[in-house]
């Protein structure tokens, strides 16, 4: 079906007449809504020019490498993420295409317009090009047709010239593998991936597309065999390179009779390059070089410590390559002199590629970081800052750092393959370490004063507790066995572990030598498979629990500590593996695969759900909520969703607030009332903004009925409200608002027009914004959702949204507010969605007050 998607607001074909007046009403208590998606698992990236195109988890991220010794991230579609994972990206004309896999085994493309080439735009998903059950790979562009590798349905093919945003699709041949790689040289597309059998085998194929509409599946000899010795191919004619524990070279000059040339043992690596007689394998512990001058028989001739551990992608460009890393390194490699690799420029992905918790410390985002250690970054924003690096081998395993616990300026994490990690937080830009403890397989900790808790799930669980009085010295105190542990927190002399076999351990650690366990909470936790508890989450009072078990959400009363008892929940009717769960105040959330679910607990004996959101059907394995307001959910694959925009939680240390100072911020306000009353055109610059996109896309209403851009109309629309004003008196400022479409009445009567998206762009950076908006409810209206994001250097960084009322009943006007504050922007979207899709509530808006930043 097809879902045409972007940063949209949508509006109807004709604007709405004003209707008689009635009682504005007030918001009601609402779910946080999701505002960024950011990081999650790479794909191989588009580059175009000095523009390179990431795929991560659900987004796609742009990145200008005009200067390669600094490249910058411009923009990202965090708030417009895919339906599922992203596994594959190409380009073809004016257009992006995204493979994607969701965890419900759907399976769809998106696309991407590049009318700004620096910002892409989410314009359509479709998933219809195979029955119900997908398994979708890679793709990729060629000769006009995009070509889909699908493991459960085979390959197919559809021509991007009648429509480019849902193209027809045929099957070329079936094939259960999984081709996660493609790569397209002339008319020869080829596509390499690893079987998943129990003798997992690495395949390469080519296919001949020099006929447009009649492909040819030509042979499986670009590097096909033992998986551990090709383990990725990267195809750069005539030579295809296959890196693993072997450097294995193939001759495709001719794709149809391939040959088999010379091959190598290496060190382990994860993938590779060649350029000119060299070949360069990237492994856990750097670069390694070899001579490739004779096809059959290269040489090992060198070794370049530039980290690449993680390398999960590796894109060939003239004399070097970008590597793209899972410790959140995006480096560009050049390799003008062959046995002297240089690092020209290293840049840090926003969210980075495998997050799995977040802490406030000292105003900064501390982000636990699964293979390497802490990201710090920007506590609204999320850019990164500065990062702490783990004196741990180059091993994965080794750097596995699965939880972390910060009191006060200490960060105590857990590496699987290691075990702890001190870090001094006292300056979070410069993270210091301060002690390391060898421990086996430690995957959950807590803090609790002078001792931590570590506990482990591998080979059976044991809770072990360790004195860090002094951090510098941490020392093993006493231990207990359990069945297996997942979570820990602490209140006062008490541990609670949550185990997925059992339920809750209660352990009181009053004495560290001997913590001894005085029961076992399991009321209804345990599914009809003998899942249990899998995760559990305590208030900053200390006085309730709230506990994630394969039954569903459970919340238990601690007033007695030792003995926890259940008070109310929210109970599933499907079998669930691994939920998550986390509460701040009167609200908590329960998620996993099927997505997150937000409660009102005011009561915790009857929680009120306000609203979901599904993450591409894959369970987050963290959900972290913080004091600035905001809730963070992590997925090893789909990255980090962030829902809420963050408080301010500064003081205002401006001195000269009176204005009479250069620094001091000042207060734009845009009433509009200054404009002559009718269009002011597609793009209109008034008071320092620029308003310009305004609607240009289709979209939906929640009755499923939909429209067309050329319904809507793309034009600013002042109008004289005079008679609104007169039931509304709160509402902006007489006479003039601002709306949107092609429509407008002379005089004091008007007409409220219809949005589908608009697009602001400041003159210099803001703090704040806020502005009346009147808008239509209930009737066909009801469920839109009205957005507004703010953006700073193409970053999401803060935002807030309505859900349109849905009373049932002929529609009425009301009025609402939007306020953002505590975080610094220079670009404003507005825009309206029903059930992600653009939608068209009718709308205008007054007053627009923006709070300057100083110069």
């Amino acid at each position: 079906m097809k879902s045409p998607i972007l940063f949209a607001v949508a509006a109807t074909a004709a604007a709405a007449v004003f209707a008689p007046s009635v009682s504005a009403t007030p918001r009601g208590a609402e779910a946080l809504p999701l505002t960024l998606v950011a990081g999650g698992s790479l794909a191989d990236p588009v580059v175009a020019g000095d523009l390179v195109y990431v795929p991560s988890g659900r987004i796609v991220s742009t990145w200008d490498y005009s200067n390669p010794a600094a490249p910058r991230q411009l923009a990202a579609t965090g708030t417009t993420p895919t339906d599922g994972m992203i596994r594959g990206l190409t380009r073809w004309g004016d257009y992006l295409y995204a493979s994607w896999q969701a965890g419900d085994d759907s399976g769809g493309v998106a696309v991407y317009s590049l009318r700004d080439p620096r910002r892409p735009e989410l314009v359509n998903q479709f998933s219809d090009y195979a029955p119900e059950y997908k398994s979708l790979w890679t793709l990729a562009a060629a000769n006009g047709y995009l070509y889909l590798f699908d493991s459960e349905n085979g390959i197919f093919y559809g021509d991007l010239g009648p429509d480019p945003l849902h193209p027809t699709f045929t099957r070329l041949l079936r094939t259960p593998v999984p081709y996660d790689r493609a790569t397209v040289a002339g008319d020869r597309l080829f596509a390499s991936g690893t079987t998943y059998s129990s003798t997992p085998l690495h395949a390469c194929i080519a296919i001949d597309v020099s006929v447009p509409g009649a492909p040819v599946f030509q042979n499986a000899g670009c590097g096909s065999g033992d998986s551990l010795e090709l383990f990725r191919s990267r195809i750069q004619p005539p030579l295809s390179a296959a890196y693993g524990l072997k450097l294995s070279l193939f001759d495709v000059s001719d794709p149809a009779a391939t040959a088999t040339l010379g091959a190598i043992d290496i060190e382990p690596a994860t993938d590779g390059f060649v350029s000119g007689d060299h070949a360069y394998s990237l492994g856990f512990a750097g670069i390694d070089i070899h001579d490739i001058s004779d096809r059959m028989a290269p040489v090992t001739v060198g070794h370049s410590p530039i980290p690449t551990l993680g390398a999960d992608s590796v894109t060939p460009l003239p004399a070097g390559a970008l590597v793209l890393t899972s410790t959140d390194r995006f480096t560009r490699l050049d390799v003008s002199n062959p046995l002297q690799p240089v690092a020209v420029g290293t840049a840090t992905p926003v969210g980075g590629a495998v997050a799995n918790d977040v802490a406030i410390v000292g105003g900064k985002a501390v982000i636990l970081q699964e293979n390497y250690g802490l990201g710090i970054a920007d506590r609204s924003t999320l850019a990164p800052l500065a990062r702490f690096d783990a004196d741990l081998p180059e091993m994965l395993n080794q750097r596995d750092f699965e939880q972390f616990a910060v009191e006060g300026n200490r960060a105590y994490l857990v590496a699987w393959g290691y075990g702890l990690v001190i870090a001094d937080l006292s300056d979070p830009l410069h993270p210091v370490e301060l002690a390391k403890l060898p421990y086996g397989y430690p995957s959950a900790v807590a803090a609790g004063g002078d001792f931590i808790y570590l506990g482990t799930a591998t080979n059976g669980g044991v809770m072990q507790v360790v004195d860090v009085s002094d951090a510098a010295n941490p020392v093993f105190r006493g231990a207990l066995n359990v069945t297996t542990i997942n979570r820990l927190q602490v209140h006062g002399r008490y541990v609670y572990a949550a185990d997925d076999l059992v339920g809750v351990h209660v352990i009181d650690v009053g004495n560290p030598d001997a913590p001894v366990e005085v029961g076992v909470w399991n009321d209804g936790c345990t599914d009809t498979l003998g899942r249990a508890a899998s995760d559990i989450d305590i208030n900053a009072e200390r006085t309730l629990a709230v506990v994630a078990c394969g039954t569903g959400m459970h919340l238990l009363d601690l007033s007695r500590p030792a003995s926890p008892v259940r008070v109310g929940g929210y109970e599933i009717d499907y079998w669930t593996a691994g939920p998550t769960v986390t509460l701040r105040g009167d609200r908590a959330w329960f998620a996993d695969a099927l997505g997150l679910i937000e409660f009102d607990i005011a009561d915790p004996a009857m929680p009120v759900e306000l609203g979901r959101t599904t993450m591409g059907y894959i369970p987050p394995r963290r959900l972290r909520s913080t004091d600035d307001g905001r809730l963070f959910a992590f997925s090893y694959l789909t990255g980090l969703h962030v829902f809420g925009t963050a408080s301010s939680g500064e003081p205002d240390d401006r001195l000269f607030a009176d204005g009479f100072d250069s620094g001091a911020t000042s207060d734009d306000v845009s009433t509009y009332d200054d404009l002559p009353e009718g269009f002011l055109g597609t793009s209109y610059t008034y008071n320092g903004v620029t308003y310009s996109e305004v609607n240009g896309i289709g979209g939906v209403f929640p009755d499923g009925s939909t429209f067309e851009p050329s319904d809507v109309g793309d034009r600013l629309v002042v109008e004289n409200v005079g008679l609104f004003h007169a039931d509304f008196p709160d509402f902006g400022s007489a006479p003039n608002a601002l709306t949107f479409g092609d429509v407008f009445i002379d005089g004091e009567n008007f007409s409220i027009g219809a949005l589908v998206r608009a697009r602001m762009d400041l003159d210099r950076p803001a703090d704040a914004v806020g502005f009346d908006f009147a808008y239509y409810e209930n009737g066909p209206w009801g469920g839109i959702e009205i957005h507004l994001d703010a953006y700073r250097n193409g970053v999401l960084v803060g935002g807030d949204q309505l859900t349109i009322a849905d009373g049932g009943g002929r529609d009425n006007v009301t009025t609402a507010r939007f306020e953002i504050a505590g975080v610094e922007f220079d670009a404003l979207k507005l825009y309206a969605t029903w059930n992600g899709q653009p939608s068209a509530p009718r709308i205008m808006i007054d007053d627009l007050r923006l709070t300057r930043t100083p110069r």
